[in-house]
């Protein structure tokens, strides 16, 4: 299920409640973000950019699947970059059998696989009403009805693409991390 760094902040995550806990903590911080982001773009539009870069910031050092780093294994299934020259010259020192050790840690397995697109499935499918919402409310901003202002439909259009978005990049991750059983413990 997961890389080989099995805690967050110092806590361990092999239990799938303290995952859940995490989740759950994760996506209030992110609302939280998401809120503040709304909130202050009126004033400083370049700001919109927070939350995404929080939803960047969680995945990729937190809940994982997109990185290195973080509780879920990459998900591209690609070997990670080559390293520095610097770091052929240090393996010279090495032992012959540490020199040619392949190491496949990065590669998924089939069961790895099915669960990264299970996860990516069960993700997007709801996440299909964030397009229709989008386009409903452009429509109206078009030509507001009588009960709704323009600059209300816009910023009803800017906190649901900000909160989708945000949703798009975290979710397969969070869906595998809610969903997986506890793990035995190294």
């Amino acid at each position: 299920m997961t890389t080989s760094n099995f805690k967050v902040f110092g806590i361990p995550m092999q239990r799938r409640s303290t995952r859940r806990r995490l989740v759950v903590l994760t996506y209030l911080g992110l609302v939280m973000v998401c809120g503040f982001t709304l909130w202050i773009a009126h004033s400083q539009p370049s700001v919109y950019s927070w939350a995404l870069y929080a939803a960047f910031v969680v995945v990729s050092f937190i809940f994982g699947g997109y990185g290195r780093y973080g509780l879920v294994k990459s998900f591209r299934n690609k070997p990670p970059r080559p390293e520095p020259p610097i770091v052929d010259v240090i393996r010279l020192h090495l032992q012959p059998e540490a020199l040619f050790a392949a190491d496949t840690s990065w590669k998924n397995d089939e069961r790895e696989l099915s669960r990264r697109d299970l996860a990516h499935y069960q993700a997007y499918q709801p996440l299909t009403l964030v397009p229709m919402v989008l386009l409903l409310l452009s429509s109206w901003a078009l030509r507001p009805p009588h009960w709704v202002s323009a600059a209300i439909l816009l910023q009803a259009i800017f906190a649901v693409s900000m909160f989708g978005t945000v949703l798009v990049v975290t979710l397969p991750s969070a869906l595998i991390l809610w969903t997986e059983p506890d793990m035995e413990t190294p």
